[in-house]
């Protein structure tokens, strides 16, 4: 009998916080035998597999699978799902928690409602200091997705980017080939977005169910020493992949296609507040994969005003 539900758990580096993630996602009112927690360990270098390996001598519903080298959180995540077995997916990261006692509840939504994507409240935490952070309006009833962010302002669509605010149906996924981009910084975005717009199915609560550590040391948190490769990935490669979702939006969709464009061109033009924190060979190094991808792709063309996409260029090939 195939689980109800695979919690999948990428780690890497996370020694410190793994132990409060397992304990959280254990820590529920169904039968262990209704869901699986994959824990994929994406190289890490500390002794996060001993943590987890010691969890899996006492709670047969936990999976090790293992990657040889870091292949970086997109494709950890897509490694956890090729062998996730549950009628729903929920992704969660390594150094968060869930609220106990919520899996009970949250299956229920999704399986009254034969839903393809459930969307719940978070938390984020630091120490013992807690803040509910932004989320979008409950819906009465199921709905397409594409008709839910219709009705919501832009900010309140670019608040449903994370994955781990999500249940979603692994068949649904399975189907719409839908999978996380293979990379490390802002892989949840494009991913939630396709899934978002392709759902026929979905449903907001307002029920808080997960708990968002505000992790300074986070691949993005404020201590994160960005380089070359990653500001171009988080930047603009990430940029490419939100622009190629908005290329998908039904034209009678306004907001929705308007919403998701914006985010595209925030997403290009983010790298400006990370530039101070890397060295100069670094920012030459991150502006030269720019301009070269700048004048092989035109989408940037797209999400800036001919002037400003003009004015970049010019910019980027006077800083070299």
């Amino acid at each position: 009998m195939e689980p109800r539900l695979s919690i999948i758990i990428p780690f890497y580096n996370v020694e410190r916080y793994i132990a409060k993630c397992l304990e959280s996602v254990l820590n529920q009112d169904i039968p262990q035998s209704d869901y699986e927690v994959i824990c994929v360990n994406d190289g890490s270098p500390d002794n996060s597999r001993d943590i987890v390996l010691d969890y899996m001598k006492r709670f047969p519903n936990i999976r090790l699978i293992e990657h040889e080298r870091n292949k970086k959180l997109g494709a950890a995540r897509n490694t956890g799902r090729s062998i996730a077995n549950g009628n729903y997916i929920w992704n969660v990261d390594s150094d968060d928690k869930i609220v106990p006692n919520c899996l009970s509840k949250m299956l229920k939504y999704c399986e009254d409602n034969a839903l393809d994507i459930l969307e719940f409240r978070p938390i984020s935490f630091l120490g013992n200091e807690t803040k509910v952070l932004p989320f979008v309006p409950p819906t009465e009833y199921p709905m397409t997705g594409l008709d839910y962010l219709e009705q919501l302002s832009s900010y309140e669509v670019s608040q449903m980017s994370s994955v781990w605010r999500k249940m979603t149906r692994r068949v649904f996924l399975d189907e719409n080939d839908i999978f996380s981009p293979e990379i490390n910084y802002g892989e949840d975005v494009p991913f939630s977005f396709k899934a978002l717009i392709t759902a026929k199915r979905f449903m907001s609560v307002s029920d808080v169910c997960y708990l968002y550590r505000s992790n300074p040391e986070a691949l993005t948190g404020s201590g994160w020493q960005p380089t070359a490769i990653s500001l171009y990935e988080k930047c603009f490669h990430n940029a490419k992949l939100i622009y190629d979702v908005y290329k998908t939006v039904p034209k009678r969709y306004v907001n929705v296609s308007n919403s998701i464009k914006d985010a595209a061109a925030y997403t290009l033009n983010r790298y400006y507040s990370y530039l101070g924190k890397m060295d100069s060979t670094e920012q030459k190094a991150f502006l030269k994969e720019c301009r070269q991808s700048f004048t092989k792709d035109t989408f940037a063309f797209h999400l800036l005003s001919k002037k400003q996409a003009l004015l970049y260029l010019s910019w980027l090939t006077g800083i070299l």
